[in-house]
């Protein structure tokens, strides 16, 4: 995917402006040449004793920037053409650069070759980095800056991950160790719309003589064309190591959480969570009433949620909720093969794995690596609630009284002595909580919401004990609300003012915060409370 040309050339220019007097240039994943096109519109008329080495492994497009510099004869500058891949050439580069530019691709580790993985892994292990290879572009990124000089300007377009998973906290910490100044561009709008993927703009300064982490967020590509934008620092982002996807949040925004934080226990504190049932072939193994009657499967059933849209608006799901799923046709049915040995089913569940067989479904990855392609390992069985990992305004965490199961959308809940589950569920519902749900997870370019594993165990929560008919009030409430500010403005006054002395001016911070992290996740303006959905 190709790099817009003003966004490029913003970026040439932007770095350029700081880096004057430089000789060397390096271009790892050149493309289509935009960036090579850039610098020449930049620096013909004035610069041109200077070297550039451009990395590609298309050869058609090593020839169209070769035609670029046809165009712009000068024999003062050293032109280096090489093709291949990046990885396998960058360690015979023998200049240390100036400035390395340009937007490396972005593979997920399932697309890559065990070469690339490798030489993925080599490259992050050699910077001290413990973690391994998800993606291709932290290995350019980090082996990038081995190349760069003592003075030196690195700039890349990186995916929005850089700036919040998991995965990447390491790159952080090394680009906060290693660069004197950072400047960080986030966008309310997709860059490249046809991966659905937010990117941001990443330039580090090896030197600086105005040090710190800067970040602007643009709200269209056109400002950065019209000088449109503004530099801030927030030092304090950095320090309490929250994801820097939220700079927009200010100082005083970031050290009232911060403060309020440190009164409350985590998620992990009051339950265990598991992952739910990976079954890797969902519309085979999760089925409808309809072909369970078809093929004779009712003895190797068992209840399951699918999907978190089969429980929209609860904070319970009961047997009674479950029947009506199942009367509406939507598939709730786990089909748990119990033998080992597929002859041994009758001949109505000889006749469904047949289907498995016709799709090939048991030639899929996971299949394959399984002892017995159609046995489901790891079974987790039915826990005192689930949360569901992905959500839209806020996460969902629900009371499992119809004692069912539920697929890897999801993590199953057990909680531990002393705390109950209705207690903890109706404390999980206050803005402080839900501030955090949105801080510590990532979002995707269509404004979902994840939270992995050891994100949602560390979850602070403000917990408050309410007996049964506290929470048959909350279930009733939550299940009538028009939206969930309705029920937050409430739990809100008990949860956190009534018992953890949160002042109503902290109160109101507290949900402009909230509303500002869901409107950037969802790239648009701050709603009005009674617009929201409760969806």
């Amino acid at each position: 995917y190709y790099t817009p040309h003003l966004l490029a050339s913003f970026i040439t220019n932007r770095v350029l402006s700081f880096k004057r007097d430089f000789q060397h240039i390096l271009e790892p994943s050149a493309g289509d040449g935009v960036f090579v096109n850039c610098i020449f519109e930049n620096t013909h008329h004035s610069i041109s004793d200077f070297s550039i080495t451009v990395i590609e492994k298309n050869k058609d497009e090593l020839i169209k920037i070769n035609s670029i510099f046809e165009k712009n004869p000068n024999r003062n500058i050293n032109y280096n053409p090489l093709e291949g891949d990046y990885l396998k050439l960058y360690r015979t580069l023998n200049n240390k650069y100036d400035i390395i530019i340009g937007n490396p691709p972005y593979i997920a580790k399932k697309r890559l070759t065990d070469s690339q993985i490798t030489e993925s892994n080599s490259i992050l292990k050699n910077a001290g980095l413990k973690g391994q290879t998800n993606n291709i572009w932290p290995s350019f990124l980090v082996s990038c800056i081995s190349l760069l000089k003592d003075d030196g300007i690195i700039s890349f377009v990186l995916p929005s991950e850089m700036l919040q998973v998991k995965f990447s906290e390491e790159i952080r910490e090394l680009l906060k160790k290693t660069f004197e100044r950072i400047e960080i561009y986030t966008f309310n709008e997709l860059l490249f719309d046809t991966i659905g993927q937010d990117t941001v703009i990443f330039i580090g300064f090896m030197k600086s003589d105005n040090k710190g982490i800067f970040y602007s967020n643009i709200n269209k590509i056109e400002d950065l064309q019209i000088n449109n934008y503004s530099l801030e620092k927030n030092d304090l982002l950095c320090d309490n190591n929250y994801k820097w996807i939220h700079h927009f949040l200010s100082q005083d925004e970031l050290e009232l959480i911060s403060r309020l934080r440190k009164n409350l226990n985590l998620v992990c504190n009051f339950c265990i969570s598991k992952p739910g049932i990976v079954t890797a072939a969902n519309d085979f193994f999760i089925v409808n009433e309809a072909i369970v009657e078809k093929y004779k499967l009712q003895s190797l059933v068992k209840p399951i949620i699918q999907k978190g849209i089969f429980v929209n608006g609860k904070v319970e799901f009961d047997k009674n909720d479950f029947i009506s799923l199942k009367a509406d046709g939507h598939p709730s049915n786990l089909i748990y093969f119990h033998n080992k040995i597929i002859s041994k089913h009758s001949k109505h569940n000889q006749a469904y794995l047949k289907k498995a067989y016709r799709k090939k479904i048991h030639k899929r990855y996971k299949m394959t690596v399984r002892d017995n392609w159609h046995i489901i390992p790891n079974l987790v069985e039915p826990l005192d609630a689930f949360f569901f990992k992905r959500s839209h305004l806020y996460p969902k965490l629900i009371k499992n009284s119809a004692n069912v199961y539920v697929t890897d959308s999801a993590y199953s809940i057990k909680m531990n002595k002393c705390y109950d589950i209705n207690s903890f569920i109706y404390s999980f519902y206050n803005s402080l909580t839900l501030i955090f749900a949105e801080m510590k997870g990532r979002y995707y370019g269509g404004g979902v919401l994840e939270l992995t594993p050891s994100e949602f165990k560390n979850l602070p929560i403000p917990y408050v004990s309410i007996n049964s008919k506290g929470f048959n009030t909350f279930k009733l409430e939550f299940a009538n609300k028009t939206n969930i500010e309705e029920v937050l403005n409430k739990n809100d006054i008990h949860i956190l003012k009534e018992n953890f002395n949160v002042t109503d001016e902290e109160l109101a911070t507290l949900r402009q915060i909230r509303q500002k992290l869901i409107s950037k996740r969802t790239n648009k303006s701050i709603l009005p409370l009674n617009s929201l959905s409760h969806t």
